[in-house]
């Protein structure tokens, strides 16, 4: 009987060793890089960007077009975060692009989200300090008393505009005691709608893309926990997001809102699924097609999209950028 028994937990241990072993072989699989869909997602969309950079060094929105400055920053800002190297020829080059596109007043085109993603970009390729004080300072003089930024220095309160500055100093690391983002946060949270998201003008239909840049400029200050529920209820079931309630799903749109999510601290199982969409709607290029840029009037692969999808797959959490 006590052979039997030994036989059996024998037998039990090498059923079990074997399991482990496959299962183990199995996330081998499972994370070779030729057999995930996010890493082919991620070098793809690499490629694409790294391919379309013009010879002044930066990048255009739709390739064949002329550089602009906005282009140029989210690709330096994506191609760094997804593991491309400081010092390569491609980043030097788009930040000398940078460089010398930027307004002896200190600003990038006299744009506060052009001189915040320009700021961004440079801290991110960890260059040039002088040339991003200068940017800061001149962001810090546009913004109003109010505490609000419209586009330009003079431009009246802009809902969007100050969002993106704010998640621009969020990433920059500055917190709630630097004035600008205590000012702000408090003028942005002043415009939140009946149901609790943000819409370009205030009191219209809130809106998943502009909500989603404001929770990433609240963060430093407020608890964002129910703006966080707010979005996820906007979840398409294809895992992607859209602009309303039952738009169909836009890779951009998505991006931003993962970007949100991470800001929010939300444990991954809504931004998996959200991430899984982005994979799925690749293009073979490794583009991702969208309307959201202003510019474009049909869907179209565009580097701006593009970029985003880079940056949100990497996007940090809170808790990670508090550890940097």
């Amino acid at each position: 009987m006590k052979d039997h028994r030994r036989t059996f937990i024998l037998i039990c241990c090498c059923m079990l060793l074997s399991s482990l072993i496959e299962v183990k072989a199995g996330a081998a699989d499972s994370e070779s890089p030729d057999g995930v869909p996010l890493y082919k997602t991620i070098e793809s969309a690499k490629t694409y960007i790294v391919q379309h950079q013009n010879s002044d060094g930066g990048w255009p929105l739709v390739p064949g077009e002329d550089s602009n400055v906005e282009s140029t920053a989210f690709a330096i800002w994506a191609l760094i975060d997804a593991g491309w190297g400081t010092g390569s020829q491609v980043i030097r080059t788009g930040v000398q692009y940078l460089r010398n596109k930027q307004w002896d007043n200190g600003s990038w085109n006299n744009n506060t989200a052009h001189t915040t993603f320009a700021l961004v970009a440079l801290a991110t390729a960890e260059t040039d300090p002088e040339v991003r004080f200068r940017g800061l300072r001149w962001l810090k003089k546009a913004q109003k008393a109010s505490g609000g930024w419209g586009k330009k220095e003079r431009s009246p309160d802009n809902i969007l505009y100050t969002a993106a500055v704010l998640a621009g100093f969020r990433r920059l690391g500055f917190e709630r005691n630097f004035e600008p983002i205590s000012k702000g946060a408090e003028w942005l949270e002043k415009g939140i709608n009946f149901d609790g998201g943000w819409a370009l003008e205030r009191g219209s239909r809130s809106d998943v893309f502009v909500t989603s840049w404001v929770i990433q400029g609240l963060e430093p200050v407020y608890d964002i926990d129910f703006q966080m529920a707010w979005l996820k209820q906007f979840q398409n079931d294809d895992g992607g997001f859209g602009r309303y309630k039952a738009s169909p799903s836009d890779p951009e749109i998505t991006a931003i809102a993962i970007m949100a999510l991470a800001a929010g601290n939300d444990p991954l199982n809504t931004r998996r699924i959200a991430i899984n969409y982005l994979t799925n709607v690749r293009q073979a290029d490794g583009s991702f097609v969208s309307n959201t840029p202003i510019e474009l009037t049909k869907p179209t692969s565009n580097l701006q999209s593009t970029c985003f999808v880079l940056i949100a797959i990497h996007a940090k959490t809170a808790d990670e950028l508090k550890v940097q």
